[in-house]
């Protein structure tokens, strides 16, 4: 405009006034385009259904003072914010998990001002080049200076990288183990391995702390010497010049000195994050670069010749699905777990897999499903099925944290009557009619809240769910009693099963070797990987070979057999529900109250000060105060300085205020390292420990009822996110805001030394900011709470996938599970863009009232008269004071929105309420229990106990005495209580109130002991094997509580047989990788362990002392004869113990002295087996006959 306005002033000529006239169209034109840009674009757009965020509507100027997020802001204000309040945004194994979680988060620290960098490094060039305008050649001393930090800066930075690495192998480490356990917590309470865990993971988290403040040290000196240039080079500058120092050159200098180590601070304090996150980049970029898997199965088209693929069928055409020639297949390079397998799966047929334990069954699965790494030979695949789906149902089932429909269903639409197909085909009926809320019933964690026999039944439902003609089942009859598992096997694989009336072909790998008659081929492994034979059942028993050798005979009174529990099962049903209730879900509240959440809370910041301790926070002001102090000291000292040298009679030579400057300045640089030495190298460490020791603690003390109604994912995100927050952000915006607070307050104190009516405005002006925050914080909080929330369901999906990547594969559950890991990152990533957005929506507001300050500076000091040198010091002052007090806000709301990450562990640990009470803290005797008695009266429980009236009875109305040494076997259909007894006996399960004391064992109310102390004593075997993580030595796994020695440790494996294994791979101090063992050897492996418990208290406790061994079903996934050797060590090793053993395979109970039968949590037969089963009507004879076939 005014170029426009002097052409036309100067125009004398008709050109000029052509060319004058071209000029002012095209300023027109540009007028208008502004005004067309600066209007909103709503009413010109016609969107789809998909929501659109207002930004891309908005008009020039709304984009330019961010009035678009103004709505959020109002939304914010009133009420708590939601994911679904937000604005939708424009639309465009422990390592991974660490990987998406504390890598990821520091790569966005890294990268979250990157365009600062460059913009910085111009605008130090640039006053550069003012500097020398005004002091000469002086202004190469600030541009040593900062080569010199330069220089210490990069040297420093070699260690960043290697330092960054060890600290995030450490998070990586300790997450992994933390996920593991939170999923395993069950089965660990259930060893009694849940203190030693603990203690290994908070051992794990201290390292990783110290692995942390090495990479902290790095980034406190680095960020120490971005200050020293600001600091250092006025001084030198001043002290080398030839030019005369003036009030005017003083302070023009020292504002362009300002402009020059200002931009450096800020490229010094972030290059250390950017290195950082350049190093998670290259450690992501290392797991993307591993060897990927390669599905080595060759597509062939149906009905390949005999001559093509060798087949022990009749001769001529037959019809295989897949084919295995000349193959050896493994885990590791060195050792192949199956060796020269020849082998066909042929269409429409049931094809059975047996052997012993470890002979390579469930590898054998791995191998049709393409997922072994290393492998030998040819394996052929029908093209037809390669590219639909294949239905597998993993030894160890996976199932998410959701329904129970949720979970059948997976991604697939609901089918109503292929649906009840399967639940009847899989006996989930009648347990879904126990259920208050049928099959909307959340199922926990890792199905924490069903039976070992109800998770295998719901993961076979889902592979029957699935619309595909190969499926493959891995022991899936594990763990269901013999009844459940005829009816299940007969009604799924039986001559009228569903896969024979869905033409489907099965591979099914078991121990329930009665099954074998009804297999069209029998594929029988030896020890050594290698197929011993394999054929029809009638061409198998007649050789003297390893089917043979298992005694299995065809029965004549099977069908009767299973017909009549078929309506035994039908009648149950029809008196306990007619039909399977279908409920619906109920909301869930929010984890932090809404006040909390729109408020703060103060108790929070007590919490964290709390885990700091007093000594270090005063230590930590004191310095604090210090830097503010000597930060603006520097600059009043100026102004002394300037009035001495004009005058005509200096008091003072230059020399002697340069000296005095310069021990000002490095006062307020020795300040400043002292506040990051104690905040990043002990601060962070005490707290950091502090919180996640509670945190844990609550982990590991919380009921099983928790693990039912929470996601793994949320809890790890505690672990992983929230931790992070703590261990980073939250130090640096405590450290950054006590800083900056301290600096204003000088600051503000050097401002109104230029005109004392400045002071007048400072109320207004202190209301005006008091206002932005108040009206910014209240939505900031809630969007940073927002942000860590709406991870946790992305972490929950990602373990999923994590922990079922072979059944996503197999289901071909790929694209949608992508497809919902996209959909639920673009969900976690709305709160964090707007997070971003409200704080440039704040740098905006603050410099408009910076701007209005500096107007009130200039105006008062030239009409009301101001001296020159405090005018200049409160406009070098001005020059900053803007940014000092947008720090002050951003980093007091980082501080809100981070310590909403403490308010979370806080949350945490008070409402999540521990197992244990004030009454139950007895610790009995060492010796106890040195009899073994146990005595239960009339006791009942639930594990919904407390939530509604309608919770599910898990055992009813008990009644039972056990003599000392008295062995006890509880047999009963799956789901039927049995489990729950040996929960009760562990205190896991806590019996209704009323009858809370009726349980004691030696005579001590078991609801008196402590919980810890209890699991210690008793020694337990869980159904599901659990370990420490991979890595550990053996013997730490063996013995996590460090009390036995090497030689104990080897006669303990010597008599599992596991010996030679060990020796194989580095004995008792090798790494130990459980996914090494097969799942029997796991339960060996775990028997290893409880006959070393036993040893050792036989060894350290008083002569004759007996205890009590709990059995739960841990041969359901072995062998016959190794189930046989299992029970005759338990036999030998525990003679004269009371031991209470939950089992499915009746023949071996038939030598204990007691049977308990459990129905539907009653316990509604007890007797001596060889007499019951000798008894009409007795209904463990009715199980038996139907384990016997």
């Amino acid at each position: 405009m005014a170029e426009v306005r002097t052409l036309w002033l100067a125009s004398t000529s008709p050109g000029d006034i052509r060319v004058t006239g071209l000029v002012t169209a095209a300023v027109a034109v540009k007028i208008c385009l502004l005004l067309l840009e600066s209007q909103s674009k709503v009413r010109w757009t016609r969107w789809n259904q998909k929501e659109h965020s207002p930004e891309e509507t908005s008009g020039l100027f709304g984009l330019a003072a961010f009035t678009w997020v103004n709505s959020l802001f109002l939304s914010g204000f009133q009420k708590v914010l939601t994911v679904d309040d937000l604005l939708p945004l424009d639309q465009s194994d422990s390592a991974p998990l660490t990987l998406m979680s504390a890598d990821v988060e520091r790569i966005r620290l890294g990268f979250l001002n990157l365009h600062e960098l460059w913009a910085n490094t111009i605008e130090v060039a640039l006053a550069s080049w003012l500097v020398e305008r005004q002091i000469g050649t002086a202004f190469v001393a600030p541009l040593i200076v900062v080569f010199c930090c330069v220089v210490l800066a990069a040297f420093v930075n070699r260690y960043t990288g290697a330092r960054q690495k060890a600290w995030m192998a450490k998070i990586q480490k300790r997450v992994g183990l933390t996920a593991k356990v939170i999923s395993d917590m069950k089965y660990l309470k259930t060893s009694g391995l849940s203190s030693p865990v603990q203690e290994l993971i908070q051992d794990m988290r201290i390292d990783e702390l110290k692995a942390a403040s090495r990479f902290r040290l790095v980034y406190v000196v680095v960020a120490t010497l971005g200050y020293v240039p600001l600091a250092l080079s006025p001084v030198i500058t001043f002290a080398i010049t030839v030019r005369t120092l003036d009030v005017s050159r003083i302070f023009t200098s020292a504002s362009y000195l300002l402009l020059l180590a200002d931009p450096l601070g800020y490229l010094f304090q972030n290059i250390p994050n950017l290195l950082a996150a350049l190093t998670c980049i290259d450690r992501i970029q290392e797991f993307l670069d591993q060897r990927p898997r390669v599905d080595f199965r060759l597509p062939f088209e149906a009905g390949v010749d005999e001559k093509d693929l060798k087949s022990e069928g009749p001769a001529g055409k037959f019809d295989p699905v897949m084919t295995i020639t000349n193959g050896s297949f493994g885990w590791e390079l060195e050792r192949m777990a199956l060796k020269n397998i020849d082998l066909h799966i042929t269409r429409s047929h049931l094809t059975m897999v047996v052997g012993p334990v470890a002979s390579g069954k469930s590898t054998l699965c791995k191998v049709l499903l393409g997922e072994v790494p290393y492998y030998h030979g040819k394996v052929l695949i029908d093209a037809g099925i390669s590219s639909q789906h294949v239905g597998y149902c993993d030894q160890a089932p996976y199932l998410s944290n959701t329904t129970i429909r949720a979970n059948i269903l997976g991604f697939a639409a609901y089918n109503q009557r292929r649906y009840e197909e399967v639940i009847g085909a899989t006996m989930l009926k009648a347990d879904l009619s126990t259920l208050a809320k049928g099959d909307e019933t959340l199922i926990g964690s890792n199905g924490i809240s069903l039976s070992g026999g109800q998770k295998q039944r719901l993961s076979m439902a889902r592979a029957l769910y699935l619309d595909a003609n190969l499926l493959i089942f891995d022991d899936v009859l594990k763990g269901l009693d013999a009844d459940t598992e005829e009816q299940v096997f007969h009604r799924v694989f039986g001559p009228e099963g569903l896969l024979r009336r869905r033409s489907a072909t099965a591979v099914l790998c078991t121990h329930s070797v009665r099954h074998l008659p009804q297999a069209d081929h029998i594929v029988a492994l030896g020890g050594d990987g290698c197929i011993v034979e394999q054929g029809t059942f009638s061409s198998l028993i007649s050789n003297t070979r390893y089917v043979q050798s298992l005694g299995v005979k065809l029965s004549d009174a099977k069908n009767a057999c299973i017909n009549n529990t078929a309506t035994q099962e039908d009648d149950d049903l029809r008196r306990s529900k007619p039909e399977f209730k279908l409920a619906t879900r109920t909301e869930t509240h929010s984890s932090i109250n809404k006040r909390a959440r729109m408020h703060g809370d103060p108790a929070v910041y007590r919490h964290y000060l709390a885990s700091i301790g007093k000594r270090f926070i005063v230590v930590f002001i004191v310095f604090g105060l210090g830097w503010g102090f000597f930060y603006n000291w520097g600059t009043i000292w100026l102004q002394y300085w300037s009035n001495d040298v004009s005058s005509p009679h200096p008091s003072h030579t230059s020399t002697f205020y340069i000296r005095l400057y310069a021990l000002f300045q490095v006062a307020y640089i020795w300040c400043l390292l002292a506040c990051l030495l104690i905040c990043f190298r002990t601060m962070v460490q005490v707290s950091g420990s502090r919180l996640h020791k509670a945190a844990l603690g609550t982990v590991i003390n919380a009921p099983l009822k928790f693990f039912r109604t929470t996601d793994t994912g949320q809890i790890t995100n505690l672990f992983s996110q929230d931790l992070t927050l703590v261990d980073n952000e939250l130090p640096i915006a405590v450290t950054n805001l006590a800083l900056d607070i301290s600096n204003a307050t000088g600051m503000a104190a050097v401002i109104a030394t230029s005109s004392p009516y400045l002071l007048i405005s400072y109320p207004f002006i202190f209301a005006i900011l008091y206002g932005i925050q108040k009206f910014y914080l209240r939505t900031a909080r809630q969007l940073r709470l927002l942000d860590l929330e709406s991870k946790s369901p992305l972490y929950t999906h990602f373990l999923d996938t994590m922990n079922a990547v072979a059944t996503f594969r197999a289901f071909g559950w790929v694209p949608a599970g992508i497809a919902a890991n996209n959909e639920l990152l673009d969900t976690s990533q709305r709160p964090f863009y707007l997070l971003a957005i409200t704080q440039r929506w704040l740098g905006f507001s603050l410099q408009l009232v910076v701007a209005l300050l500096a107007i009130m500076v200039v105006t008062l000091s030239t009409q009301l008269g101001s001296r020159a040198g405090l005018t200049g010091a409160s406009l070098v002052t001005l020059m900053t004071f803007g940014d000092i007090l947008n720090y002050v806000i951003r980093f007091f709301t980082q501080l809100e929105t981070s310590i909403g990450a403490v308010s979370r562990l806080k949350h945490f640990s008070d409402e999540v309420k521990p197992e244990g009470s004030s009454e139950d803290d007895l610790i009995p005797p060492l010796d106890w229990p040195n009899r073994g008695f146990i005595h239960i009266d009339g006791v009942s429980a639930s594990y919904d106990e407390g939530e509604d009236d309608t919770g599910t009875i898990a055992v009813s109305n008990l009644t039972l005495t056990i003599r000392p040494g008295e062995r006890v076997a509880i047999c009963g259909r799956t789901g039927s209580g049995k489990s729950s007894i040996i929960l009760l006996l562990l205190r896991l399960l806590d019996p209704l109130p009323m009858r809370a004391e009726n349980i004691t064992i030696d005579d001590i109310p078991l609801h008196k002991i402590d919980r810890m102390t209890l699991r210690q004593r008793i020694i337990a075997i869980p159904q599901d094997p659990v370990f420490l993580p991979d890595g550990t030595a053996v013997k730490s796994n063996l013995d996590p509580f460090g009390v036995s020695t090497d030689g104990e440790c080897q006669d303990v494996l010597e008599t599992v047989g596991l010996w030679p294994f060990v020796t194989e791979r580095g004995g008792l101090y090798g790494p130990f990788a459980p996914d090494t063992l097969s799942q029997g050897q796991k339960q060996l492996f775990s028997l290893a362990r409880a006959i070393l418990r036993r040893r050792i208290r036989e060894r350290d406790g008083p002569e004759g002392a007996r205890g009590i061994l709990l059995l739960d079903e841990i041969s359901s996934g072995v062998d016959l004869c190794t189930e046989h050797d299992m029970l005759l060590i338990v036999g030998e090793e525990f003679q004269g113990y009371t031991i209470v053993m939950v089992s499915h395979r009746l023949e071996t109970v038939m030598d204990f002295d007691t049977v308990l039968v459990m129905d539907k949590g009653c316990m509604v037969e007890k007797g001596e087996p060889r007499l019951l089963v000798e008894e009409e009507g007795s209904r463990f004879k009715e199980l038996w006959v139907v384990s016997r076939g």
